[in-house]
Order: structure tokens, then C-alpha cells, then sequence
């Protein structure tokens, strides 16, 4: 799962948290600066005059290609040279930047780190199931809490003073902790694992404003009663069921804003709101450009940062246009979102569920390391690349049982196979769920 943010608490390769929160404070109108410019490009008519506006960075981004040891040498093979990045249409003419690219020289791709102290490396488990270890330095850790600003007025939320912000945690670790938030309205942030016995209570005790969490805590939330109801939800990472969102909204009556993001790139975009238009992410300029008119995602990445971004390829599909969207927004929408997509298994009474639900009995398997395929009612087959064969056994059972608690009453038929890697691979974004006949 793409991590939601890593704000000050910042995955070092120690794997220590950062706590000198107050060192956010100076960092609070460069916050204030990316929402407001986020909020004009989302209304901006003049689409000249935006690209124009986004033109005028790509002079930064050219400084930052000439100081960084892979883009310099890689342009330099291919006969450009950083300077003739002079408009948005010159783009397509510059080599692609892969993932798997990325990954073998996630050391070589940053800029020199004039202040190497507070850089830090995370590591992206991602959907693609390949981990890339990438660069960040402190702006990028506090990023999520700017466009956080935006998204907030965006959905009409309006936050008390010292918000409180809460990441739930549906992940086998349990990890828990509470650390002050001044950069968002001298709020906090509790990461709380649904995991606990206590999770609830800790839920009805925080009273979030704005809660954090991917698909999997979604539903647990859904299960709960007599839960507070933030101003605002949001979720990444993994497809989204509608089915999921009419669940919540039984629950609570806050709005569930799903936004785009990668570890690497930081958010993208985010899902309209508006029920009428579901599937059209609108893209977060001017932090990044996503390149119009191809079939995948392409990403540039506009904002300063230690990890310069030229034409990315994150390996998710999509189609980027010009929008004038009814929810108001104007500026460019991806459609077409794939590379994450959904995935419907049939119970036996015809109820259909959302094979993602069982993302968790993987947890501790590689994305690209199995597959799950459902051929018949209560058939299925498990393809398993790499895995130990002492594995088998425990994971065959998680797997029953999960199956049972979503419907499967009757026997289940489930084959597991070993199989090789390079069988599993279909794609740049493996689906580890299928469903036959």
C-alpha cells in the first residue's frame, strides 16, 4: 500500500520517528503558499494562462535535472540537455523515467542534499509489489499537510482549532503513536490501530476533525457504532469500492475524498466529489504536470525537491484532458484510472464482495508474488511465487477462514500452486485478483 504521508514522522533508514515538531513552524507559510496555489490552478478558465504559470518552473526543474548525476548523464547519452526544457510540449521529446528504473538508482536520481541531515530515505511498498527506496527531503515530508489545507476547503470542511488528526492503521503491526501537528493549526496526530481491543474507545476519545485510512480500516469503520464523524475522510492507495462509501455513509455523514498518490511522487489528484462524476481524479497542479493524451500515467514533477522527476512512470493507466468540471474545478482530469482496479468475487448466494477485502492475508507476501483466482463458486486457485513451504499451510488457512467470514459457508476448493515470478507479471501494475467464468 502507497504510505498516506509521512509528515515529520519520517521512516529514516534507522526506522526511528522524527518528534522535533516544532521545527514545523517555519515551514507553515510555505504550507499556506502550495494551498492557495493549488486552489487557483483548480479554478483557473485560462488554460494559456495556466500552462504558461507552469512553464515558467520548468527553468527550476532544468537546474535541478543539470545537478542531479543520473538525469545529467541520462540526458547527456540521449543528446539533451536540461535547457531545452522550455515548454510543456517539449516534454515528450525527453526520455521516460520507469519505476524499476528509479529503484536501481534511487541513490543517483536526488540532487546534492545541502542539508543531508534532514533528508531521509522511505521505502515504497507500492501496488506494484516492487519496493523503490526514494529520497525525500523536509519539504517533501511536510507536503501532504499543504495539499491537506487544500483539500480540506476543497470538500468545504472547516476544521475546529488544533484539529486533530488521526491515521487509522489497518496494518498486522499495531503500530501506535500521538505526536503534535503544529503545521496544521497546532493540531496532533494519533496513529491508532484498528488491530486493538481498544480501537473504538481510542477513536470516541481522540474525536478526530480529519481521519486518515486505505479500504481495509474503511470497512472496519463501517462495522462501528457511536464513532465520532470527522469533517472529512480520506483514502489512497487501493480501488475503492461505491459499495464501500454507501457503507460509511450509513455510519457517519462526512465526505470520503479519494486522492492519487505514490510514495515517489507524492499526491497527484484527487477524486471528484460529486456523485454524478465518480472515476474523474482533478489533477494537483501546479505541484506536478500529468502529461495529456496518452494512455498512462506520465508524471512531472513541478515543486522543488530533493528528487527531481522527469517524466515519471509510475505504471498506473489513465487518460489526462483539459476540464471545466461541474463540481467547479477547471484545470486538467484523469479518467480512466487504472492499474489499481477493482476486482468482484461471487459468494455462493450471488452476493458480490470485493476481492480486496483479503488483501490482508497477504501482508506478508510480495504484491507480485501471488495471484488469486476465483474459476467457480467456491473454487479458487493461488498461484505463489518464492513463498517457503512452510508457508502454505497457515496461509491456506488465514485464507479459509477470511473467505468464511465474508459468505463462503460451504466447502471451499482452494488450489495452491508454486509457480514462477515472470508467470505472475501480466503487466506494469500486477492484479493479484481474479475472477474466471
Amino acid at each position: 500500500m502507497t504510505e498516506v504521508f509521512s509528515a515529520d514522522l519520517r521512516v529514516a533508514p534507522r526506522a526511528n520517528l522524527r518528534r522535533d515538531t516544532s521545527s514545523q513552524r517555519p515551514f507553515i507559510p510555505w504550507a499556506e503558499s502550495i494551498s492557495a496555489d493549488l486552489g487557483h490552478f483548480a479554478a483557473e478558465p485560462d488554460e494559456a494562462a495556466a500552462r504558461a504559470a507552469l512553464e515558467a518552473r520548468l527553468g527550476a526543474l532544468g537546474a535541478a535535472l543539470r545537478e542531479s548525476p543520473y538525469h545529467a548523464a541520462t540526458l547527456r547519452e540521449a543528446g539533451f540537455h536540461p535547457g531545452d526544457l522550455q515548454s510543456l510540449d517539449d516534454l515528450r521529446h525527453f526520455p521516460f523515467l520507469d519505476r524499476e528504473t528509479l529503484a536501481s538508482h534511487w541513490s543517483d536520481v536526488p540532487t546534492p542534499m545541502a542539508d543531508a541531515d534532514a533528508c531521509v530515505v522511505v521505502k515504497s511498498s507500492g501496488s506494484t509489489g516492487t519496493p523503490v527506496n526514494v529520497v525525500r527531503d523536509r519539504r517533501d515530508c511536510l507536503h501532504m499537510w499543504a495539499v491537506l489545507r487544500f483539500l480540506v476547503a476543497r470538500a468545504g470542511a472547516v476544521l475546529p482549532p488544533r484539529p486533530r488528526v488521526v491515521l487509522l492503521d489497518a496494518l498486522p503491526g499495531g503500530l501506535e503513536y500521538s505526536v503534535r501537528l503544529p503545521i496544521l493549526l497546532d493540531g496532533a496526530l494519533h496513529r491508532i490501530s484498528v488491530l486493538r481491543d481498544d480501537a473504538a474507545e481510542r477513536l470516541r476519545r481522540v474525536r478526530p476533525a480529519v481521519l486518515f485510512s486505505d479500504p481495509e480500516g474503511l470497512r472496519w469503520l463501517a462495522t462501528q457504532r457511536d464513532v465520532p464523524t470527522p469533517r472529512l475522510v480520506l483514502t489512497s492507495a487501493q480501488h475503492l469500492p461505491s459499495g464501500l462509501r454507501a457503507e460509511l455513509a450509513g455510519v457517519m455523514a462526512a465526505p470520503v475524498l479519494n486522492y492519487y498518490a505514490t510514495t515517489e511522487t507524492g499526491p497527484l489528484a484527487w477524486e471528484c466529489l460529486r456523485e454524478s462524476a465518480p472515476g474523474r481524479f482533478h489533477v494537483l497542479a501546479p505541484d506536478v504536470w500529468l502529461e495529456p493524451g496518452l494512455e498512462e500515467v506520465v508524471v512531472t514533477r513541478l515543486r522543488p525537491s530533493v528528487l527531481p522527476l522527469l517524466r515519471y512512470r509510475p505504471g498506473d493507466a489513465g487518460t489526462v484532458r483539459r476540464d471545466a468540471c461541474p463540481c467547479g474545478f477547471q484545470g486538467w482530469t484523469l479518467e480512466h484510472f487504472g492499474g489499481r482496479g477493482a476486482c468482484r468475487f461471487v459468494t455462493p448466494t450471488g452476493r458480490e464482495v470485493d476481492a480486496w477485502a483479503l488483501a490482508w492475508v497477504f501482508k506478508h507476501h510480495a504484491l507480485r508474488a501471488f495471484r488469486l483466482t476465483q474459476t467457480g463458486v467456491s473454487h479458487f486457485r493461488l498461484e505463489l511465487a518464492g513463498a517457503p513451504a512452510s508457508s502454505e499451510a497457515p496461509l491456506r488457512e488465514r485464507l479459509t477462514a477470511a473467505l468464511r467470514n465474508l459468505g463462503w459457508t460451504a466447502r471451499i476448493e482452494l488450489d495452491v500452486q508454486a509457480v514462477e515470478a515472470a508467470t505472475l507479471v501480466t503487466g506494469t501494475k500486477h492484479q493479484p485478483f481474479r475472477r474466471r467464468g
